[in-house]
Formats: structure tokens, sequence, C-alpha cells
């Protein structure tokens, strides 16, 4: 009788401990927040809302692609446009930013951010607001593709 008991017990907590994963057949991957990628992209955005963009270019790889509203270029080019920009508004924020990172079955890692871009026109006084959605897609801990997109219409329209 004891020795059922101790079977019984033991059985049910091997049971317990044991994860049963429910995932549906449509899932293809985990989504994390606040892990080291997700920190690495929070950071370069925090770099350019502080004016100074100094080592984030270290975080892609040699032969990294980035695409600004499909225009394709180089990290440090993309970089230098996003500073540049800045000569044009002044009070630059980032509203309600949410960074993810997506870890996919198939081993694919990509960090994907979004927020409202706001800034205050130097020359119209107008401010602007735009959605924006990025993402960085990884090749173990650098970038090797970066893309933001914007509708730069009124972003544009306000430089003059």
């Amino acid at each position: 009788m004891k020795n059922i008991f101790y079977t019984l017990f033991v059985s049910l907590f091997v049971l317990s401990c044991t994860t049963i994963e429910n995932k549906s057949e449509n899932q293809q991957g985990v989504i994390e927040k606040n892990d080291a990628k997700s920190m690495v992209m929070d950071a370069f955005n925090k770099a350019y809302l502080d004016n100074d963009m100094t080592g984030q270019d270290e975080i892609f790889s040699e032969n990294a692609v980035a695409r600004v509203n499909g225009q394709e270029m180089s990290p440090a080019e993309m970089i230098e446009a996003f500073m540049g920009g800045r000569e044009f508004y002044n009070d630059i924020k980032n509203i309600n930013p949410s960074t993810s990172t997506f870890i996919y079955d198939d081993g694919a890692i990509y960090t994907s951010t979004w927020f409202t871009w706001e800034g205050i026109s130097k020359s119209t006084g107008v401010t602007v607001n735009n959605p924006v959605h990025a993402y960085f897609r990884w090749e173990g801990d650098k970038v090797s593709r970066v893309a933001y997109i914007f509708d730069s219409a009124e972003y544009v329209a306000n430089m003059e």
C-alpha cells in the first residue's frame, strides 16, 4: 500500500512538472520583450533622440543593407540622413515606443519597433506626427538588414 502511494505521488509530481506546449499549427516562433536585441534597437533610437549616433554603426554587419521607405542605402547613409533631418526639426520625440524581438522556428530573428515620431518644424512651427515601423534583421549579434517605414509627405513639406 505504501508503495502504491509512493508510486502515485512520484507519478503525479513528474507529470505536474512536464510542460505541455500548446502551440497552434499557425504559430511560427516566439516573441520577446526587453531582451538584449530589443534593447539594442531601443538604444539605437535613443541615440538618435539624443542627437549622438556615435558608435551605432558597429551594430551592423559589414554588408548590411538599410531601407528607408523602400529606398536602399547603407546603414551609414541612413544614419547620416536621419541626423541631417534634425537640421529642420526641434523637440524631436518618439512617442509610445514598443519594441519586441521575433524568433522564428526557422531561425530567423527580427526586432521590430513601432512609435510615433514627433518634431516641430523650425521653418513652419508645425508639429509633425508620423507613425513609424522599423525592423532589424539579425545574423548572430549583428544587424544584416534594417528598414524604417513612415509617411514622409508632411515631414518633407515642413522642411522648407
